[in-house]
């Protein structure tokens, strides 16, 4: 009977470490927008579904400090194995390759090897501070990229070396308390790549000026753009669809871009010689107004940078 028992007790916790082991196994699964390497095993996978994440752009020799970028959303790590005796640049451009799809915008990228990472030994720091563990002291290509559909945007932190690989994935998305993820990393972002960012979220009723309530965390982050800049100065550009008279849509634009102005100036203390607000109507879409997807694109205020 005793040994019965303890068959009985030894095939129990058998199973029970064999449900666990399937269990870890199946978490460690890749990431749905980036397509790893044939061969490539994941070694290790943390995700947190909302934090801090510090972007590794560079160095910057004349400051001797680290160029950066702020996101903050829910953030997924995985480091693989490489599979052997495949190159650095082989599977730098598979992944790459994986990457080009609509909305990936390309922001920063660099080869170790030609030291244009860092002019140095960085691998030990990379790890210290950005979790990047690919990239060695004299090898390594890194990559950062923006992935923006349906509404939604990632951004993915690829750095590939002789081993291993990490790819970083940060989807911007809302806190558990709803408050919306809107970063002036993102306004910043654009501004400096193209002299302009589209705001996402500054709302207005049908052909009215004033600004909606629900406007505000786009507003804030507009106002932490002005403060953490305070030499830049900008246009305020509102566009409308097509729908309505030409004479309309422009005098509404102009109304809407000089209330955002008033909301900055009067609730935020923005010095006015520092903006400007412009109507442009319908003159410059980015879509095809024939259909409401289109036209509720068009509807957009706009910072240019003077």
């Amino acid at each position: 009977m005793k040994t019965i028992k303890l068959i009985l007790t030894l095939l129990s916790l058998f199973l029970l470490f064999s449900q666990s082991t399937f269990a870890a196994k199946k978490i460690k699964t890749d990431h749905p927008l980036v397509t790893p390497y044939t061969g490539s095993k994941i070694y290790s996978k943390k995700v947190t579904q909302f934090d801090e994440y510090s972007v590794f752009k560079g160095w910057d020799k004349t400051n001797k400090q680290y160029n950066t970028q702020e996101l903050e959303g829910k953030i997924t790590k995985i480091l693989y194995k490489n599979p052997p005796e495949r190159s650095i640049l082989e599977l730098y451009r598979n992944y790459q390759s994986a990457l080009e799809k609509d909305g990936v915008t390309l922001l920063y990228e660099c080869n170790q090897k030609k030291k244009t990472c860092v002019d140095g030994y960085v691998g030990a720091h990379l790890r210290q501070q950005f979790g990047i563990h690919a990239i060695g002291n004299k090898d390594g290509r890194y990559m950062f990229a923006r992935l923006q559909q349906e509404g939604q945007v990632a951004y993915i932190v690829l750095a590939v070396g002789n081993q291993s690989t990490d790819v970083h994935v940060i989807e911007m998305k809302q806190m558990e308390t709803g408050q919306v993820a809107l970063n002036v990393s993102a306004l910043t972002e654009d501004l400096d790549r193209q002299g302009y960012v589209v705001v996402e979220g500054i709302y207005f009723d049908t052909n009215k000026t004033d600004l909606k309530a629900e406007s505000k965390p786009a507003i804030d982050q507009v106002v932490k753009l002005l403060s953490k800049r305070p030499g830049l100065k900008l246009y305020v550009v509102g566009h409308t669809d097509m729908q309505g008279s030409l004479g309309h849509n422009i005098s509404l634009s102009e109304g809407r871009a000089k209330s955002v102005v008033e909301t900055l100036v009067k609730q935020h203390a923005i010095a006015a010689d520092r903006l400007e607000g412009k109507g442009v109507g319908p003159l410059a879409p980015v879509a095809s107004n024939s259909q409401d997807s289109g036209r509720s694109k068009n509807r957009r205020v706009v910072l240019v940078q003077r």
